[in-house]
């Protein structure tokens, strides 16, 4: 546990941040409550991931200044703070919310009321380890006359924050979270490439349904459920379904059950897999489930369809 003296309230994160990939410091602020506190740990050369925790029980006023060259993506998980810029610009960040903001060397001023408490985590990627022209998308985005930006990119799932945030700190394990980490920089960046000029990054239709497609195509053998989707797309399941249709033609489910018996279609024909194991991977819930869906698709049975694509071959 590593107790931060602060100067005139002046916060640097980066003089804190462990050099060593998945070291983790404890950090915590004097005359503040222990459950005022930041985790903070290097993931890589570049990449630091960061987990606050702060207690309503008072009143938490800082200056917080972060290095020129660093990209930050701010997952509010709950409570509400408030974030003021170099030029006196004030943004609510409250609980559920995605923000992006580039730190330009800039101090910001965190404010943290009294009865509300705030809980959020932070990823700061080195913009150094952007490619020239997602670091030129992202300067331009972001000028210095707004550095703040709000995304509709929703807040990662339990599970996903389990796994990003677990003690884990193997060559494997920094592996799988660095990807996390990059992944969701990558759903921001693409999000302000959509709609460059907004305050608030707009939704775009086709940015949407091609990530609830990215996230079906991965999912496939889960069972995926419609709240956990509205939660993904920050949307209600009507509106969703009515996004996807006006795209597709088909709804979030049929899609769903496309892909699966598309992906079934394309193991049939070129593997010699299983069909239990077929269906397992493609989400059926057994081969017979698998059979009735493929003879509906393709008026015959798979085992028939096989052979055809031998045949073929």
């Amino acid at each position: 546990m590593i107790a931060l003296d602060v100067c005139m309230n002046l916060i640097e994160p980066h003089r804190f941040t462990p050099v060593e990939a998945g070291t983790t410091a404890t950090v915590t602020l004097p005359s503040l409550p222990r459950k005022t506190h930041v985790d903070v740990r290097r993931i890589t050369a570049g990449l630091v991931l960061a987990c606050s925790h702060f207690s309503k029980d008072m009143r938490q006023d800082d200056i917080v200044r972060r290095p020129a060259g660093d990209l930050l993506l701010t997952f509010n998980l709950s409570g509400r703070m408030q974030l003021v810029g170099h030029n006196g610009t004030a943004h609510e960040i409250g609980g559920g919310q995605a923000w992006i903001i580039r730190t330009g060397g800039k101090p910001l001023q965190r404010i943290v009321e009294k009865g509300e408490g705030c809980s959020n985590i932070v990823i700061a990627l080195a913009m150094s380890r952007l490619d020239p022209a997602l670091s030129d998308q992202f300067e331009k985005a972001l000028p210095a006359t707004r550095p703040l930006r709000r995304l509709r990119l929703p807040v990662p799932g339990r599970a996903e924050l389990d796994m990003l945030l677990d003690e884990r700190c193997g060559p494997a394990a920094l592996l799988r979270k660095e990807g996390q980490c990059l992944a969701l920089v990558g759903h921001a960046l693409e999000e302000l490439s959509a709609c460059p000029g907004s305050s608030v990054v707009a939704d775009h239709r086709t940015l949407l349904v091609s990530r609830i497609t990215a996230l079906l195509s991965e999912r496939m053998a889960d069972t995926i459920t419609m709240p956990e989707l509205e939660r993904v797309a920050g949307m209600s399941h009507v509106t969703l379904n009515h996004v996807f249709r006006a795209e597709t033609g088909m709804t979030v489910f049929e899609r769903l059950r496309m892909l699966r018996i598309e992906t079934a279609e394309q193991m049939i024909r070129h593997t010699d897999r299983s069909f239990t194991d077929i269906a397992a991977t493609c989400g059926f819930a057994d081969a017979s489930h698998l059979s009735n869906a493929f003879r509906k698709r393709f008026g015959v049975t798979a085992s028939e369809w096989r052979r055809r694509g031998n045949k073929n071959g």
